[in-house]
């Protein structure tokens, strides 16, 4: 029988660029086959092939045994495709059940909406994936995690023969994860679904994926089982060496205050939250979907306002009611949303990466290009950025790379304090490891970093401290020395 789906030759050019090169693989039905590789190496290409987003520029794509011609995402639909894109495309001003029956058929009912319809089999969809909001909520009232299941549940609810999911657990929390898990499994087991499965994270490709494909700079690598490889080797597949953390543990932190804030309060989504960064210190916050972490960083950084609290910079009060105060008592802040908030996506890197320093760079208002050229230049060495050209659009970086140019954005302004809101969502190993680096070393130079993670393993590597959140309240505060998993779980489960 032949596979499901068969990549033969791929290629696809865009201008100088190779994004695939040559990439032949086929995928069987009824199977998870995972696809693994660094930002960058084409993953996302190939996803946008199958959705008709775009075709191949050489090689052919074969469905059932049938060569197929996708150019449109209508065709692809027909095919049986459907794609949960790691960047979230539905509607923010609509209800979830209107996002999760738009364009259905299922939608109307003569010349009317049919709403009934659409919140039963919703509500239906929201308890199977434990989703405790109302199908009439709008979607931008949801968090990011909440958004990403939303995604995934209109993708599962009109039963695809091809489900591609792209990054689908970036924003979930573990439990999330599980439920997920649990009802891709049941999809392959009862309907034979097939799954194509992208993840940064390796140990899900281990637990659930049957066959994995690395590829690497847009090449084909190889495909393997699962069950005959490990971690390490699949991340030696990818990123062509080991990943080494000998020094993620060393730690900068002295005992000069930087923030301090007391009896913070901000209505439902916390209370009474009172915490101290100092110099040089990496502080986590730790803590379910939900928990309040980011609405903390966002209410002291003056985007969210605060019912009542206390805000201290190197011990002196100060009113922090807008992002431009912040800014101005040194703290910057990288947000969760690499896409929506820390990047203008209709701009150059260089642009982008300069939006925070344009004084720097500008005299009586023009701007300065020799000087302009020369900080971008020095950016991408410092760290690390890869691109084709500075001028190019932000959007032809990978995940990796965008993110770097946020972090570089945010410190070239200098700050003493710099916020991160799951700095590494949505990028693969090798780039991780890359942060991690940067972060310390921005650690090295005496600035205090409070950093929100999802990642347990990330905040355990990283942080000097890590404090707790349950339900807008801090329930534990741990020391890189008494920190595990455990633990940090205990007190986000406020047991």
């Amino acid at each position: 029988m032949a596979p499901i789906i068969e990549f033969k030759n791929i290629t696809k050019r865009f201008g100088g660029t190779v994004a695939l090169d040559h990439v032949s693989f086929s995928i069987e039905k009824g199977e998870i086959h995972c696809l693994c590789g660094e930002n960058g190496a084409g993953k996302s290409t190939l996803i946008n092939l199958c959705g008709g987003v775009f075709t191949p520029t050489e090689g052919q794509i074969f469905v059932n045994g049938q060569q197929e011609n996708i150019n449109s995402i209508k065709k692809s639909e027909k095919l049986g495709f459907s794609i949960v894109h790691q960047e979230i495309p539905l509607c923010l001003n609509m209800t979830i059940a209107h996002n999760i029956f738009l364009g259905s058929a299922e939608a109307t009912k003569g010349w009317f909406l049919n709403e009934k319809h659409m919140n039963e089999k919703t509500r239906e969809l929201l308890d199977l994936f434990n989703l405790k909001v109302e199908p009439t909520t709008l979607l931008g009232a949801l968090s990011i995690a909440e958004q990403s299941i939303v995604q995934i549940a209109k993708a599962v609810y009109f039963k695809p023969e091809i489900l591609i999911l792209d990054e689908p657990t970036a924003a979930l929390t573990n439990d999330q994860r599980e439920v997920m898990f649990r009802v891709v499994r049941s999809l392959v087991k009862e309907q034979k679904t097939t799954v194509l499965y992208v993840s940064h994270r390796l140990e899900e490709v281990m637990e659930l994926g049957d066959r994995l494909t690395v590829l690497k700079d847009g090449k084909y690598v190889t495909t393997k089982n699962v069950s005959d490889v490990t971690m390490d080797e699949i991340v030696t597949l990818m990123v062509g060496r080991k990943i080494e953390r000998t020094e993620w543990d060393r730690s900068y932190v002295t005992n000069e205050e930087l923030l301090s804030v007391k009896n913070l309060c901000n209505g439902k989504k916390f209370q009474n939250i009172s915490f101290s960064l100092h110099k040089g210190e990496i502080l986590g916050l730790a803590g379910f979907v939900g928990a309040g972490r980011t609405e903390v960083l966002s209410s002291i950084f003056g985007a969210d306002k605060l019912d009542s609290g206390d805000v201290y910079i190197k011990g002196q009060k100060v009113k922090i009611r807008t992002p431009k105060d912040a800014i101005r008592q040194g703290i910057s802040m990288i947000p969760e949303n690499r896409r929506d908030d820390g990047l203008v996506t209709s701009m150059t890197i260089k642009q982008n990466a300069q939006l925070a320093v344009m004084d720097r760079i500008s005299n009586r208002g023009f701007l300065n290009e020799s000087r302009s050229v020369k900080m971008m230049e020095d950016m991408i060495a410092k760290y690390s950025i890869k691109v084709g050209g500075m001028n190019d659009m932000i959007l032809t970086l990978s995940g990796g790379n965008q993110q770097k140019v946020v972090i570089a954005k945010w410190i070239g302004n200098d700050p003493q304090i710099l916020f991160c809101d799951e700095p590494t969502r949505g990028i693969d190993v090798g780039a991780k490891s890359e942060v991690y680096e940067i972060l310390k070393d921005i650690a090295s130079q005496g600035i205090g970093i409070l950093m929100v993670s999802s990642e347990l393993p990330e905040l355990l590597n990283l942080c000097d401290r890590i404090i707790v959140m349950h339900e807008g309240r801090i329930t534990g505060e741990v020391t890189r020395e008494e920190a595990t998993e455990e633990l940090i779980t205990k007190y986000a489960a406020a047991i």
